[in-house]
């Protein structure tokens, strides 16, 4: 009788271990099976305007929604500065440089003898020194050849040439079949000491409306801060401590002179970013729209009309918004929207509301429904903050989206909409069990 019971409580604490292990278990995720939702599939539409290349996306997801010859590598001009402006946004976020660090005009970036009207400039000349963060700001602002130049050989790495610089830089963004000679976008010819000599004078940087789209993406996550700087109407730096010039900017430009000539029905809101300018690029406008709900739009136009035309561009920038807003709409999903509740076996309080931990709007043709769909949640933490992110759902979609979007983008982040405690072991054991 004695070695029955023996038998018994040894059985007990076996079964009684294995449900600790079980029940105290917190490191294991759980995914929660893919919802029953019918997945809408989008295309971008295909844009009619009169231009070499186009596209349109959405600026926070990467999602493409109109397209005009997007894959077509045309010559981009001043459009080059957005990937001169990553490689110094790299250079701040790996701390290899500070936005105050100070950047020495060489006789390379040296363009006071050069037309302003031809060849756009500041007021500096050989021996001064700016910072990083005031050349990048006109490089932006006033497209400024001389501070793109600057920025160039101060961020090109020791045994190496700033043509290869840029081209590492496109090499990390994927930039595929994309030509790079020099920081500024000028034609070689007219690059001056900038110039390739390997390279015939007509050589001019190259890439497509999508990699275009990619760099100002890509720049934005880097600098939010870009969207402001792309809105100021006048401009600032320091030629000495004491002397500062303040210039008006190229958007002070369109706001005061152009804006008022162009049609815009739907009020959009031009923020700016880049344009680009030569003979051989035709008038070209990486831009950042925003309409009057708040959804806000990269798009890049390439060739419309010729390269001193200020009009064009700007009219084209907003029609191909118009255009995708014509025949799209955007389902947006709304942060600390709740999705659904989920039991959390190892709290006290089991029941968890699931909320969006982030705002993104999805788009589809008009009259189309989205939902969400594939929630996946690790339901086995053990302890909860009130917002902590604890795992992501993603629209029902099947869409075209920038090359190597990451697939977070393509996503809506989760979080818990209640702190959790842990409850007691036997509490877990007994749920475990039972």
């Amino acid at each position: 009788m004695k070695r029955y019971k023996t038998k018994l409580i040894v059985a007990g604490v076996i079964v009684l271990i294995i449900g600790l292990i079980i029940g105290l278990s917190t490191n294991k995720k759980d995914v929660s099976k893919p919802t029953n939702v019918k997945h809408v599939t989008d295309k971008p539409i295909n844009l009619s305007v009169d231009a070499t290349s186009a596209v349109v996306i959405d600026a926070k997801t990467g999602q493409i929604l109109g397209v005009k010859n997007a894959d077509k590598q045309v010559p981009i001009a001043s459009q080059t500065k957005m990937l001169t402006a990553y490689g110094v946004l790299q250079g701040i976020k790996s701390g290899k440089i500070k936005w105050t660090t100070k950047v020495p005009i060489t006789s390379k970036s040296d363009l006071s003898d050069q037309d302003s009207h031809l060849f756009s400039h500041i007021a500096v000349k050989a021996g001064d020194k700016l910072s990083v963060k005031e050349l990048y700001d006109v490089m932006f602002a006033n497209s400024a050849n001389d501070a793109a130049f600057a920025l160039g050989e101060f961020m090109t790495p020791k045994g190496k040439t700033t043509q290869q610089a840029l081209q590492m830089w496109a090499k990390s963004l994927h930039l595929t079949g994309s030509q790079w000679y020099n920081s500024a976008g000028q034609v070689n010819g007219d690059a001056f000491e900038n110039q390739i000599k390997s390279a015939s004078k007509t050589a001019a940087n190259h890439a497509t409306a999508k990699q275009l789209a990619m760099i100002a993406k890509a720049d934005l996550e880097l600098d939010p801060t870009l969207r402001k700087l792309s809105e100021k109407m006048t401009i600032s730096y320091h030629l000495t401590a004491s002397y500062v010039v303040t210039d008006k900017t190229d958007y002070w430009q369109l706001m005061t002179q152009t804006m008022p000539k162009l049609s815009n029905p739907n009020k959009l809101i031009i923020e700016g970013l880049k344009t680009g300018s030569t003979p051989e690029s035709g008038a070209a406008f990486t831009g950042i729209i925003k309409d009057q709900n708040g959804h806000v739009f990269i798009t890049v136009v390439n060739g419309a009309g010729d390269y001193m035309d200020e009009k064009t561009r700007f009219q084209a920038t907003l029609d191909v918004v118009n255009e995708v807003l014509a025949k799209k709409q955007g389902h947006t999903f709304t942060s600390n929207q709740t999705i659904q509740k989920l039991n959390f076996q190892a709290l006290k309080k089991t029941e968890v509301p699931v909320k969006l931990a982030e705002t993104k709007t999805f788009w589809t043709n008009k009259k189309t429904q989205l939902k969400l769909s594939n929630l996946s949640v690790d339901t086995k933490l053990a302890k909860l903050n009130k917002n902590q992110k604890i795992g992501h759902i993603s629209p029902a979609l099947d869409a075209q989206y920038l090359p190597y979007t990451s697939k977070t983008d393509k996503q809506l982040t989760v979080k818990s909409g209640v702190k959790g405690t842990q409850a007691n072991w036997f509490v877990r054991l007994w749920r475990n069990l039972f």
